[in-house]
């Protein structure tokens, strides 16, 4: 078994492009057999063509994987799905959407702007119930209305300009001014916060880049007026924030993970304080599924891992039954303080064979096949939409054999020394059998995910954020980022719209204040309209 780590050191080209092209001339007049004769001059030519992408300062990697044939994941699912319905004999797939998400290319029906003003346009000159002037016999009725969508373009934030009409007495001074409706109202409402907060932490625009669009636009926001409004904001929605941390602890399932953080305070003060026991800085995520399906998404930026974070939101709850904790197996996800369950993500373990290409191409197919059948499994536990009980029966049903035969194909490749245990290879073999408890704990417990697929999608968006803009400039600002995207994060868990549960909570400030419960993400599709 080839070594890619090991193959990496020892390869080095000290011949010229001359020379190489010599020996395919060379190998070309020999008689050797016609297809052993085309793999070595391809491989030569490949040689070349390797060493030219190399010498080019914007070669990526995307482009080599286009240039030698390479194949994503995705590719590799769907070359193991199509393998399997070709199998199965299943039906024709024509009439299915090639996209996940449809064939309209973009296009959206009406229904689809929620947000859109509707306007309604009548015939001024006919009616229901009267005479058709056409045919002059039939009688008019009311038929499905027509749908013509105007989408216009306009600044994210938008200014209108109140000139009111002043008149003066010649005598006394006294100064008469025109009133309006909401002419004591702050000069930004609501909604201007709420579409900086979007923009800054969902879009991962910098303040500097929004002020930029403005101003082209004619409507000026200094990037410094920007942060002002976001601190009025962090302000007025702290109180939600420290309630979404009260519901969390009580949820039955936790997923967590971290990733690394950039605050220029805390950097300054590693500087200055060399022996710091840790220097670290991680922006940890932690998504509390509630008994009821509900999800809440928290953010954290600082020196503590995510393990410590999530110990800190569940050391005084008091559960009926341990949670289940679902992470990868790294150390610093672990949990100190209560009894839990411990579940381990399986994407990682599938991921260490995948990353294996094509230096163990069959081994890696072999496991990556048995894991996708389990997958497949839990694709028609959803579709049933199975109990956590009815779940985990199919899983001991279908997914067991599969498993136990990952687990003993592994053992078996140590034993028979067909494996080396610091290969590729066999550090991906170990990391499975040594995590083995924690990545089939789906099979024993109800309700255990496979992976922690769904905190990594939430995870990645901090990490957008850190490569538009950066860091964070002092720990207020990292806190202000954190309260921000966890409200936004568990708005979309939950299916409720980001912007007007922003606008909700700040229009209703001091009675949030007073009884944070009844502002939940939820509360808002009872609350009453305006």
């Amino acid at each position: 078994m080839i070594d890619p780590k090991k193959m990496q050191k020892k390869i080095k080209i000290d011949i010229s492009e001359a020379e190489i092209l010599k020996r395919i001339s060379d190998i070309e007049n020999l008689s050797i057999d016609d297809e052993f004769r085309d793999f070595l001059i391809s491989a030569l030519e490949a040689l070349v063509c390797l060493d030219k992408m190399l010498e080019l300062k914007e070669t990526t990697i995307l482009k080599l994987r286009k240039i030698f044939n390479k194949k994503t994941e995705l590719f590799q699912k769907d070359k193991i799905s199509n393998k399997n319905s070709n199998e199965s004999g299943s039906k024709d797939t024509a009439d299915k959407p090639s996209h996940p998400r449809g064939n309209n290319k973009g296009r959206n029906g009406a229904k689809k702007f929620k947000g859109a003003k509707t306007i309604h346009h009548p015939l001024l000159d006919l009616s229901p119930n009267t005479l058709c002037p056409s045919c002059t016999t039939g009688t008019l009725y009311n038929y499905i209305p027509g749908l013509y969508i105007r989408i216009t373009g306009s600044a994210p934030l938008t200014a209108v300009i109140h000139e009111t009409q002043k008149l003066r007495c010649n005598a006394c001074l006294k100064i008469f001014e025109a009133d309006f409706e909401e002419k004591n109202a702050p000069k930004y409402d609501e909604k201007a916060k709420a579409i900086i907060a979007l923009l800054k932490y969902r879009a991962s625009m910098p303040f500097y880049r929004l002020q930029k669009i403005q101003d082209q636009l004619y409507m000026p926001m200094p990037a410094s007026t920007q942060w002002d409004l976001i601190e009025d904001l962090l302000s007025d929605i702290y109180p939600a924030w420290l309630e979404f941390h009260n519901v969390a602890q009580g949820g039955v399932l936790f997923h967590q993970d971290d990733t690394k953080g950039k605050v220029l305070s805390l950097i300054k003060d590693n500087k200055l304080n060399p022996d710091k026991k840790r220097k670290g800085i991680f922006t940890s995520c932690i998504m509390s599924e509630l008994e009821d399906g509900k999800k809440i998404t928290l953010f954290f930026t600082g020196h503590k891992y995510s393990g410590e974070n999530l110990s800190d939101i569940i050391k005084d709850y008091t559960f009926e039954s341990p949670p289940v904790i679902m992470s990868d197996a790294l150390s610093t996800n672990k949990i100190t303080v209560k009894e839990v369950l411990t579940a381990l993500c399986l994407s990682h373990a599938r991921r260490g064979f995948f990353n294996l290409s094509e230096y163990a191409q069959k081994e890696a197919d072999y496991v990556l096949d048995l894991m996708h059948e389990v997958y497949q499994v839990e694709s028609e536990a959803k579709e049933k939409k199975l109990s956590n009980e009815e779940r985990l029966k199919l899983h001991q049903k279908k997914s067991t054999p599969l498993m136990n035969k990952i687990k003993s194909w592994g053992e078996k490749s140590f034993e028979s020394k067909k494996v080396e245990p610091n290969s590729s290879l066999g550090k991906a073999i170990k990391y499975t059998l040594k995590h083995w408890d924690g990545l089939t704990a789906f099979l024993r417990i109800p309700g255990a995910p496979l992976d922690n697929n769904i905190l990594e999608r939430e995870l990645r968006q901090s990490v957008l954020n850190r490569k538009n803009w950066y860091f964070y400039k002092t720990e207020i600002g990292a806190m202000a980022g954190d309260v921000i995207l966890s409200l936004i994060k568990t708005c979309e868990s939950n299916q409720i719209n980001t912007f007007e549960y922003l606008v909700w909570l700040q229009k209703n400030k001091d009675e949030l204040k007073k009884n944070p419960s009844a502002f939940m993400p939820w509360g808002l599709l009872n609350a009453p309209s305006g």
